[in-house]
C-alpha cells in the first residue's frame, strides 16, 4: 500500500485544470488520465503505508492544522515521463512557484509524519519542484510536444486557490491505471 498525500484546488482551480486538460487533449491526443484525480499540488510523492486506518487517522489530524492557500505558477513545464504503468509517455503541468508558506507546510508534513511513522522516503523528497499535472498518460511523447508547443503561446493562470488536503491511495506499487484513486478529501481551514 502506497499514499500520497495533496492540496486540492477550488472550484475555480478543477474547472482551469480540466479546460487545460481538455485543450491539450484536442491538439496533441494527450488523453484524460489525469481526470482519475481531483488538480493538486503534491505535499510528498507517493510513500509506503502499513496500515490505512491508522494513516487516515493521521491524515485526519494533520488537515485538521492545514489553512487554505493561493499558490502562485511560474509557467507550464513538459517532461518525459514513463509513471503511468511504466509506458514512455510525458507528463504536462504548471511549474508553481516555491513559496515560503509552501516549504513550511511540507518540511510540517514530513516531521509529522517521521514523528509519527518513522522515515517514510519517497522519490523526490529533498528536490521535489512543486507543480499541478495537466495531462500525463500512454500517448506518445510527440503527442505531448505538439500540445505544449501550442499552449505555451497561450496565457496560463498566475496563481490558482488550493481549499483542500487530499489522500490518494495505491492498492499496490504499480501506479498503473486502475490501481490508485483519491480515497479521502478535507476542507482546509480559511484565512
Amino acid at each position: 500500500m502506497k499514499a500520497t498525500i495533496v492540496l486540492v484546488g477550488n472550484t475555480d482551480t478543477q474547472n482551469c485544470g480540466a479546460k487545460l486538460m481538455l485543450e491539450a487533449n484536442r491538439l496533441g491526443n494527450t488523453g484524460f488520465e489525469m481526470a482519475r484525480l481531483p488538480f493538486h499540488v503534491s505535499l510528498k510523492q507517493t510513500f509506503v503505508i502499513n496500515d490505512i486506518g491508522e494513516f487516515e487517522k493521521f491524515f485526519d489530524e494533520f488537515g485538521s492544522t492545514v489553512s487554505q492557500m493561493t499558490i502562485p505558477f511560474e509557467k507550464l513545464v513538459l517532461s518525459p515521463n514513463n509513471a503511468i504503468g511504466g509506458t514512455p509517455s510525458g507528463v504536462m503541468a504548471l511549474r508553481a512557484t516555491r513559496t515560503e508558506e509552501l516549504d513550511a507546510l511540507q518540511k510540517r508534513f514530513f516531521n509529522k509524519l517521521t514523528d509519527r511513522f518513522g522515515p517514510c522516503p519517497a522519490e523526490h523528497d529533498n528536490d521535489y519542484i512543486f507543480h499541478m499535472t495537466i495531462a500525463i498518460g500512454k500517448a506518445p511523447y510527440e503527442n505531448y510536444v505538439r500540445a505544449y508547443e501550442e499552449l505555451i503561446t497561450r496565457p496560463m493562470p498566475k496563481s490558482l486557490c488550493f481549499d483542500k488536503l487530499a489522500f490518494f491511495y495505491y492498492d499496490d506499487n504499480s501506479i498503473t491505471a486502475g490501481t490508485y484513486f483519491c480515497y479521502k478529501i478535507i476542507d482546509l481551514k480559511k484565512h
